[in-house]
This record gives structure tokens, C-alpha cells and sequence, in this order.
């Protein structure tokens, strides 16, 4: 093994720099996600938990089973009433009792709080003499109050009213209140008013009189109101008639000095003429601006575009005759001469013509200039009789102003007058009418079973809780134990293989009957086997599969095996001498080495003395053939002790005789299993990984939390070891339910189980000083 000797200081500095190395390697692998838990792995906490989880049912279920069993027998007597939100419409006086409709459910609640309310409970209690029944006054702690002297409670044939401040009354009615109890029903305006009590009878006739008693409230509120509102009214009348009657006589006063008694009639008069006038003098206007456009064309001298001008029959038969007397004309004197007779007749028909055509032009244009100056004319007047009637119409409503604010005011308070003499009346008839909008719907009967206490319901909510506290509590440990427990906590958590699962038991196997059962580990032996040696089937089977996993574990099998553990009292010790039995079973020579040189304890696992000792053939004081010691019992098996303890393992370790001698260990055997220190105790086990060729770290199971063989891990990477895995020590079967039986089911099947009467029992047997 030239390749892993160790060399000093050169091999300290670069086990350092690895280690760090492989610190930050094993955070990332640690950082997986971890293994989704099943419902099995639940049913196992449970299981392995089992005396929590019974414990607190049998608690809690004990606790609520007395408390049920000792509780009175309690009744309810219940009634049902319809708490209607609108009014019955039995008369129009909606100002004084009408409840408001905006919101019905702030109405509901405020009814519901009446029902809950401390006078309506002290009109019940009086009513009913309640507070003389024991079971009103009497006090209940810690809620109640003392009743310091016994004679001030009335008896039952005091007809005399209580004493509302004494004790006994205030217990009486707090009793009351906590003992009623209101449900409204979902969507509908009924409500389910209940009390409970102990005597069936009383819870019946308490819950009637209640509801009864808030009816007769309810009228007695809306009566008080109906007097109270007509008090007010009648004093309010008597105000507004005085100033009704001093408001009618100032109108009368004013219209007699304005001559306005029939203001409205000569008002509309006046008005209707001033609509006449002005639709006259629109007219008026559009006349006038016609015919101005008319005379606008006479006064140009353009009488031919006048609109008349070609409509006029006289004239256009005038323009043709003209015309054709001209044609008649000039025809004429182109032939003879303008003195000729017939010529001079023609000429003097023509100028007849033409002067009887421009007379009635002329007529025609002075016709348009008469028209236009009438209208001009008529224009004038109608504005100014407009203006006249505009005057008077505001002469009026001048009056008519302040008569109007005098009339208005007698009608306002006419009305007020009127309306309130109306409510009056009203209030005054609703006064002896009783219209409620609550009823009785079911009145109640007397019970006949009690609903309190639901013994089945409390029993079956006790096994409920019970086991709920239980379990949760079970669960709570459990993620409070950060040890491992498992091998698939080993693989999940530490990311290393688990190589076997070795139970708990006895400290040397003293188990007789299974010791005579047992197949000799060394037929023909005639000495007793050392003490951490173990012939207990369980535990030789254990060894066994530890050791198979070992050997399929690598290839080629590690000849130089070291036996390590995170903190001390771990079993690694124990665990080396049983591996190596198991071993030298197989007719392999095998030696296990004690280099623990703070606690050794393989001398006394092995039933050896402890010298000579591998410290000795370090230090040239022996031979190291001289410190091989054959284990008594086991065939094969040898064992190098410690020896005296040195003052400084670490530097003894590191020397190179070490490595020289371990060399010659490997070639004189076929398995050296090394014993070491704890590993974050010392630095001895780290400087050993540089000699050996591979590591199996011991864990006790139960004991040990993770993070720390996580650390060990750690370190033993940052070395540069080869981890075989894990061997889980020191497992009690019976904790964890399932998860280890099958084990010992097969081992039990094929003859290596326990028989009746034959199980060990107490702590594994470490070997160690702690």
C-alpha cells in the first residue's frame, strides 16, 4: 500500500486543502431534495409512537367522559315567533310607527338583541318568580356572585317584590340571560328562541312567558310612542291655528287696499290681451317689410318689376295692343308718308293707347305707395298699444307679488294645520288598537328527552381529539428527533449506503437456549468466547449481513478496513469484533487492530490482555509478531491491543513505522480491521484513512443526529477516504414497528429467529470508556 502511506508534515497540508474541498462537495450533495414521504413511513411514526398517542387519547378521552358523565341532565324549551320587518297597514300614520324597510336585517338584529336584552330578562324573572327557584339564584363559579346572607333570599310564599340589588336576584337573572339562547331561521323572518334549564316544565313555561312578555313589549314601546306623538301634535296645533288665522287676515288686509280681490281673473285677462297684441304687431312687421320691398322698386322708377305688374290683365292687353298698333305703324309708313290719313289715325290710336297704359302704371305704382304707408301706420299703432299693454301687465304683477307671498304662506299653513289635526286623529284611534307584527308561530312543549349532555357526540369528539393531539404530538417528536433511525434515513439523508442493521442486545450473548441451537462459529472450541463476541442468533445473523455487504460492497474487496464512528460510545468497537467473527468464519485469517489510543477497548472485547500492544511496536519495545494475540473461542481471529497510552497518538500514528507495519500486516492476513477514535473528537481516525483502504462509519441509531455524521462525512472526504457506507447500530426492532420485522420474520422462518421466552433484552455492550 505505497499509495496511501502516510507522510508528515507534506501529507497534513494537503489533507487540509481536501478536506475543505470536500466539505463544500458534500453541501451541495446534502442539498437534494428530500425523499416524499409515503403513507407508510406515517403509519410507522405512529406505530413507533403508539404509548404517545395512547397516552393522550386515554387523557383526553378520560377527561371529557368524567366531565360529560357529571353534568346535569339540561331541557330546552323552545318556541318559535315571526318578527314580521313592515308594519301591518291598518292605518296611514307612517310618520309615528311605521319601522323603516331600508335595512332588515339591522331591524332583525336589533329584535334579536331585544329578545337577549337585561330588562326583558327581568320582566320574565319577576314575573315567573324565578329568582326563588335554587336553581337561578344559586351561585356559579367562577361566574356568579356570593350570596352572603341566606335570609335576604325570598321564600315561596313571599308575595312581596325582590330586591333588584341583592345577589341572589342579579345570579337569578344572569342565569336567565346565559341560559336563553336565539336562532334565527335562513331566509325567512322566523326565529328560534330557546331556553334550557333542568326541570323540563320550567325550560317550556320560561320560553313561552319570554316570548309573550317581548309581544306585550313591543305593543307597550309602540304605545308610549303613540302618546308621546300625540302630546307633541296637539301642542303643535295649537301654534299653527294662531298663526294660520294672523296669516289670512294680513292677505285679506292687503288685497282690500290694492283692489285686487280678483287679482287671478283680471291677471289672465290682461295677459291673454297683451299674446293678442303681440302676435297683431308681429303681423304687423311682416306686412310692413312686403310691402316696403315694393316700394323700394316705385321709388327707382322700375314699375315694370313690380310683382303686380304682369299680373294685371289691363295692362298686358294695353302692352299688346300697343305693340301691335306700333307694327300696324311702321309697316305703314314704310310705304307712304307719316301725313298720310290713315297714318296720322294709326299715330293718334297709338298715343291713346300709350297714355291709357301709363295711367295705369301710374295707378298701379301709387296703389303700392298707398298700401305701404298703411302698413307703416298700422305698425306704429300696434306698437304702441303693445307697450301700453306691457306696462299694464306689470302694474299687476307688481301688486300681485306680495299678495302672493301672503297667500302662499296662508296655504302652507293651512296645510300644516290640516295635516297635523289628520295625525292627531289617527294617533288618537291607533291608541286603542293592539296590531303587532310579532306572533307566536310554535308556542313550546314541554320536552320529554333531555339536549344536553350529547354523551355519544362528546365520547366520539374525546376518541377524535384524543388520537388528533396524539398523533400530532407523535409527529411533533418526530421532526424534533433529528437522529437516524433507518437505513432509508441513511441513504436519504447521508447519501451512503447502508450496509446492515445490527440490533440491540445482550453485553455476551448469554442467550443458553439459543446458544445451544446456535452452528459453532468454532466447532471444537474449549474456550469461552470474548466478551463482545456474540452467539445470539439475532445478532450472529446481523453480523453476517454486515459482512456480506462489505464484501460486495467493492471490488477488489479492501484487505485494510477502518472501523470509525462520529462521537464516542457508538458501538464501532463491538461492531469490529464481531465483523472480524464473521470474517474469520469463513476460514479467512483476519486481525483486527486497536489504534483507538485515547479509550482502547478491543483487549477487553476480545477477552485479551493489553500488552504487549501495537504503541509498543511503534516505539521498538516489541516485535510486532509478539502482539498478535489469538482471540480465545474464534478460529482465525487475531487481535493487536493498544497497549499503553501514549502521551501523543496523533505523531505516533503519523510516523512512518505506521505504515511500514501495516504493510506487513497486509501481506500476513487477509483483513485488518482497524479501531479508531471517534472522528470529531480527534484527528487520529483522519490520519488513519491515509493507511487504510476503506472506511465503514458506525452510527447508533436513535442517538446520533445526522448533522453530525453529515460533519464526519465530511471530514472523511476531505481526507480522501473510500466509504463503504453506513452500519446502523443499536436498533430496537420493537420501536419501529414494520420497518425492521421482516427481518426477523425471515430469520425466525429458516430457524434463527427468537423463540417464545428466549429474547434478549438491555443495551448493546460498546466496550468503550465514555
Amino acid at each position: 500500500m505505497e499509495e496511501n502511506e502516510f507522510r508528515h508534515p507534506e501529507t497534513t497540508q494537503s489533507l487540509a486543502k481536501a478536506e475543505t474541498q470536500a466539505i463544500h462537495e458534500q453541501v451541495v450533495l446534502d442539498a437534494s431534495p428530500e425523499e416524499i414521504w409515503q403513507l407508510p413511513d406515517y403509519w410507522r411514526i405512529i406505530v413507533k409512537r403508539r404509548w404517545v398517542v395512547l397516552t393522550c387519547l386515554l387523557v383526553v378521552f378520560s377527561t371529557i367522559a368524567i366531565g360529560t358523565l357529571k353534568q346535569k341532565a339540561i331541557y330546552q324549551g323552545k318556541v318559535v315567533v315571526e318578527i314580521n320587518p313592515e308594519q301591518p297597514n291598518v292605518l296611514n300614520f307612517k310618520e309615528v310607527l311605521q319601522v323603516s324597510t331600508v335595512d332588515v336585517d339591522s331591524y332583525r338584529e336589533t329584535q334579536y338583541k331585544i329578545l337577549q336584552s337585561r330588562t326583558l330578562a327581568e320582566r320574565v324573572t319577576q314575573t315567573l318568580q324565578l329568582y326563588k327557584s335554587p336553581e337561578f339564584y344559586q351561585n356559579r363559579w367562577p361566574f356568579g356572585l356570593i350570596e352572603t346572607d341566606p335570609a335576604k333570599i325570598p321564600s315561596a310564599s313571599d308575595p312581596g317584590p325582590p330586591d333588584t340589588s341583592a345577589d341572589y336576584y342579579r345570579n337569578s337573572v344572569k342565569h336567565f340571560l346565559d341560559a336563553v339562547d336565539i336562532a334565527p331561521v335562513r331566509r325567512s323572518n322566523l326565529v328560534e328562541v330557546s331556553f334550557y334549564s333542568e326541570d323540563p316544565r320550567v325550560a317550556a313555561r320560561v320560553a313561552n312567558q319570554l316570548a309573550a312578555d317581548y309581544i306585550d313589549q313591543n305593543l307597550q314601546v309602540k304605545w308610549d310612542e303613540t302618546v308621546k306623538a300625540s302630546e307633541w301634535l296637539q301642542d303643535q296645533l295649537v301654534g299653527l291655528k294662531a298663526k294660520l288665522e294672523k296669516s289670512e287676515d294680513s292677505l285679506q288686509a292687503y288685497a282690500q287696499a290694492n283692489s285686487i280681490l280678483f287679482v287671478e281673473e283680471k291677471k289672465n285677462l290682461v295677459n291673454e290681451r297683451l299674446a293678442q297684441l303681440q302676435e297683431a304687431y308681429t303681423k304687423a312687421q311682416a306686412d310692413r317689410f312686403q310691402k316696403e320691398s315694393s316700394y323700394s322698386l316705385v321709388q327707382a322708377g322700375k314699375v315694370q318689376d313690380l310683382p303686380g305688374f304682369l299680373s294685371n290683365r289691363l295692362i298686358q292687353d294695353l302692352s299688346v295692343r300697343l305693340s301691335e298698333l306700333e307694327r300696324d305703324y311702321s309697316q305703314l309708313t314704310a310705304t307712304v308718308k307719316p301725313d298720310y290719313p290713315k297714318a296720322v289715325a294709326l299715330k293718334r290710336e297709338i298715343d291713346t293707347v300709350q297714355l291709357a297704359l301709363d295711367r295705369q302704371k301710374g295707378a298701379l305704382a301709387q296703389n303700392i305707395v298707398d298700401e305701404y304707408r298703411s302698413a307703416v301706420a298700422n305698425e306704429k299703432y300696434l306698437a304702441g298699444a303693445l307697450e301700453q299693454q306691457k306696462k299694464e301687465v306689470n302694474e299687476i304683477a307688481e301688486k300681485s307679488i306680495q299678495y302672493n307671498i301672503l297667500k302662499r304662506e296662508v296655504d302652507t299653513s293651512k296645510q300644516l294645520y290640516e295635516g297635523l289635526l289628520q295625525r292627531l286623529k289617527e294617533a288618537q284611534v291607533s291608541a286603542g288598537l293592539k296590531a303587532s307584527n310579532i306572533r307566536i308561530v310554535d308556542a313550546a312543549e314541554v320536552p320529554k328527552r333531555p339536549v344536553k349532555p350529547r354523551v355519544v357526540l362528546n365520547l366520539a369528539l374525546g376518541v377524535i381529539l384524543g388520537l388528533g393531539l396524539g398523533m400530532g404530538l407523535a409527529f411533533f417528536q418526530e421532526y424534533l428527533d433529528n437522529t437516524l433511525k433507518t437505513p432509508d434515513e441513511v441513504e436519504t439523508l447521508l447519501r451512503l449506503p447502508s450496509l446492515g442493521v445490527v440490533p440491540v442486545f445482550s453485553l455476551d450473548g448469554a442467550d443458553k437456549a439459543a446458544e445451544e441451537k446456535l452452528v459453532s462459529i468454532a466447532p471444537g472450541m474449549d474456550k469461552p468466547i470474548g466478551p463482545a463476541i456474540q452467539t445470539n442468533p439475532a445478532a450472529v445473523e446481523a453480523f453476517r449481513s454486515l459482512r456480506t455487504s462489505i464484501l460486495l460492497s467493492a471490488n477488489p474487496v479492501p484487505k485494510i478496513l477502518l472501523i470509525t464512528s462520529a462521537l464516542p460510545g457508538e458501538g464501532k468497537t463491538t461492531v469490529a469484533a464481531n465483523l472480524g467473527a464473521t470474517l474469520a468464519s469463513l476460514g479467512s485469517k483476519v486481525l483486527i487492530l486497536d489504534c483507538d489510543m485515547r479509550r482502547p477497548a478491543c483487549h477487553r472485547a476480545t477477552g485479551v490482555k493489553n500488552s504487549p500492544g501495537f504503541v509498543q511496536c511503534l516505539t521498538g519495545h516489541a516485535e510486532l509478531g509478539e502482539a498478535v494475540l489469538p482471540v480465545p473461542g474464534v478460529e482465525n481471529l487475531s487481535v493487536i491491543p493498544c497497549g499503553p497510552i501514549p502521551p501523543n497518538p496523533a505523531e505516533v500514528l503519523s510516523s512512518t513505522l505506521a505504515g511500514e507495519l501495516l504493510r506487513r500486516l497486509r501481506g500476513e492476513f487477509e483483513y485488518v480491521l482497524v479501531d479508531s477514535p471517534p472522528l470529531l473528537s480527534v484527528a487520529d481516525s483522519r490520519i488513519l484513512v491515509t493507511l487504510t483502504d476503506a472506511v465503514v462509519l458506525v452510527v447508533r441509531a436513535y442517538e446520533t443526529p445526522y448533522d453530525v455524521v453529515r460533519r464526519a462525512r465530511s471530514l472523511l472526504y476531505g481526507a480522501g477516504a473510500r466509504i463503504l457506507g453506513v452500519a446502523l447500530n443499536d436498533v430496537d426492532i420493537r420501536k419501529d414497528g414494520y420497518a425492521y420485522n421482516y427481518y426477523y420474520r425471515y430469520g425466525h422462518g429458516y430457524g434463527y429467529g427468537y423463540e417464545p421466552g428466549t429474547r434478549t433484552e438491555g443495551k448493546t455492550a460498546h466496550h468503550e470508556e465514555t
